[in-house]
């Protein structure tokens, strides 16, 4: 079968294509370059909602920007300020958008025809972690709820995950995290009321059970790494396996997955560990319907294609293209 993606990447100038499409052809085992998009600045995550693609500009001046895609092109057609530096993670659904600004901040987009506005803004406060690089609050994801009413907030500045009112913007309930920890991403379970996270400082993943709609009850924590790491290391990213019996888990700069069995109630197993070969796995995707994952790894300026045997372990298949600065990969046609 063939799926096809998005790529956004780090460092693009606007008159540089920063937005690539891919095509993964699972029969041949196969990924190659079909596309190239510019306008925009830094597009380091992108979302798709009703015939339109979302790109996050992360700059000082911080803007979402509004594609529709139309054949085999994208025709730019508008963009709103954050309010906010550097939004680095947008969710689409409808006709709304929402980023998560590393300046501290989450802000509601709504989309009228081709236009883009800014329509809700709220700023975090708070404590923040003892860590050197948590001197502000720092909202790195928005994740929408399983219950379609709300939104999940991860401050990586303040070890804080905020549970938003998805319509309103309003906060709704604020749960701390480990200091230190500096939650970047979290992953809802596909069937049972489990939340996992990602912490990008400890490079852990920390599972929450769920009640009554947004209330998040903490359960336990793995590490991602090998015993007795001392290394440079930064959670990156967490996906499902297409089976749904595994979860993965990249690191950044030790630059391997940890490998979790998932238990029918949704609680982990410690994880099996593997060391990759490219360099900083910033990104990646994990196809819902067959076993392949795709990896993005930002310092290679590649995208490589694995196959998942049945043991859960990704091995690479022989594909790979050249992308500057991976940042994010979305299947095409999803939010």
């Amino acid at each position: 079968m063939n799926y096809q993606l998005w790529v956004g990447s780090y460092r693009a100038k606007k008159e540089e294509p920063g937005i690539h499409e891919l095509l993964v052809n699972t029969n041949s085992k196969t990924v190659t370059v079909t596309g190239q998009h510019s306008g925009v600045e830094n597009p380091s995550y992108l979302a798709e909602s009703e015939g339109y693609l979302y790109a996050t500009s992360e700059t000082m001046d911080g803007k979402a920007v509004l594609f529709q895609i139309k054949n085999e092109d994208l025709l730019l057609k508008d963009s709103a300020e954050a309010g906010e530096i550097a939004p680095c993670h947008i969710y689409a659904e409808g006709t709304y958008a929402w980023t998560a600004n590393y300046g501290g901040s989450v802000t509601q987009y709504e989309r009228l025809g081709d236009s883009l506005m800014k329509k809700a803004f709220s700023k975090h406060k708070g404590v923040t972690g003892p860590h050197e690089r948590q001197d502000n609050p720092h909202v790195h994801a928005v994740i929408p709820f399983p219950d379609g009413k709300h939104l999940l907030a991860c401050d990586h500045g303040t070890d804080t995950l905020v549970v938003y009112d998805k319509q309103s913007l309003t906060m709704i309930n604020e749960v701390k995290t480990a200091p230190g920890s500096g939650p970047r991403t979290a992953l809802f379970h596909r069937e049972k009321p489990v939340l996992y996270v990602m912490n990008e400082l400890h490079s852990s993943v920390s599972v929450y059970r769920i009640e009554e709609s947004s209330t998040l009850v903490y359960l336990n924590t793995f590490s991602a790494l090998p015993d007795g790491y001392g290394g440079r290391h930064e959670g990156s990213g967490l996906q499902f396996s297409s089976d749904g019996c595994y979860l993965y888990a990249a690191v950044r700069y030790w630059d391997g997955l940890a490998i979790f069995r998932m238990e029918e109630d949704g609680s982990l197993s410690p994880p099996h560990l593997l060391k990759l070969e490219g360099k900083t796995p910033r990104s990646f995707y994990a196809l819902e319907k067959e076993p392949y994952v795709i990896i993005a790894y930002q310092d290679s300026h590649e995208v490589w294609l694995y196959e998942i045997e049945e043991s859960g372990f990704p091995v690479f298949t022989g594909s790979r293209v050249s992308v500057p600065h991976p940042a994010c990969v979305i299947m095409k046609g999803e939010n």
